[in-house]
């Protein structure tokens, strides 16, 4: 008897582990998409989170109002894709990249987070960089923490995945896609074998019955706080 109720732990054991596996290949393939979809300026999830901005749009912004430019952008994430207009020094020696609007004499800063990415920027080149806004603007507006687009999605991947991958089935959800991520736990674990044909995340959108039994997990557990998805600072 006990050999047969250690059989069955196991059998348990070993299936919540696949269903497990097939929420954190979904949930990926859903984070992967969206930041694809938002990295061409689709709709995604994350263009509600991260306004898409360039050099002459702020500095038009910043001119016509800076108050209501600093309530908007201070501490925001901000994805600013422009052309570098030069590469030059503060008095402390440390680099910034000057990104031109209509002419020379209004311009964005942008304050590297990482001053040896300076040494790959030459003028003219086409920047795609994710910032954060800030209150501090002298003339002009100026925005810091710059990284490059690649490395802040990448690293926002590998940390969501990495979070999710602590998380245990009973688990409390802190956020959007903890919350998604535990649905699709649970539905694999409830009706197994149904998930496991889904080889792109679109494929289990496209399946309207069943991804609407997802979504309904997904609200059965949703709260305020843990729909919100928060972007991190680079």
């Amino acid at each position: 008897m006990k050999k047969i109720i250690a059989i069955s732990i196991l059998t348990l054991v070993s299936f919540s582990s696949f269903a497990n596996d097939n929420a954190r290949r979904l949930i990926e393939m859903l984070i992967k998409d969206d930041i694809a979809v938002f990295r061409n300026e689709g709709n995604a999830m994350l263009s509600d989170l991260i306004p898409i901005v360039n050099a002459s749009q702020l500095i038009n912004e910043y001119s016509n109002n800076q108050y209501k430019y600093e309530k908007a952008y201070n501490n925001q994430v901000i994805n600013i894709k422009t052309v570098a207009s030069g590469v030059k020094t503060d008095l402390l020696g440390d680099p910034f990249v000057v990104a031109n609007g209509k002419n020379q004499f209004e311009y964005v800063s942008l304050e590297l987070k990482n001053k040896d990415d300076a040494m790959n920027i030459n003028k003219g080149d086409k920047l795609d960089l994710i910032c954060v806004g800030t209150k501090d603007n002298v003339m002009f507006p100026v925005l810091k923490k710059c990284v490059m687009s690649d490395s802040y999605f990448q690293n926002f991947l590998e940390k969501t995945m990495n979070n999710i991958n602590k998380l245990n089935e009973s688990d409390t959800p802190k956020n959007f896609y903890d919350t998604f991520y535990l649905a699709l736990w649970k539905y694999d674990i409830e009706k197994p074998n149904i998930l496991d044909k889904y080889k792109a995340y679109k494929d289990l959108m496209n399946d309207k019955p069943i991804f609407d039994e997802v979504i309904a997990l997904v609200q059965a557990n949703s709260t305020e706080e843990n729909l919100i998805i928060t972007m991190p600072k680079p």
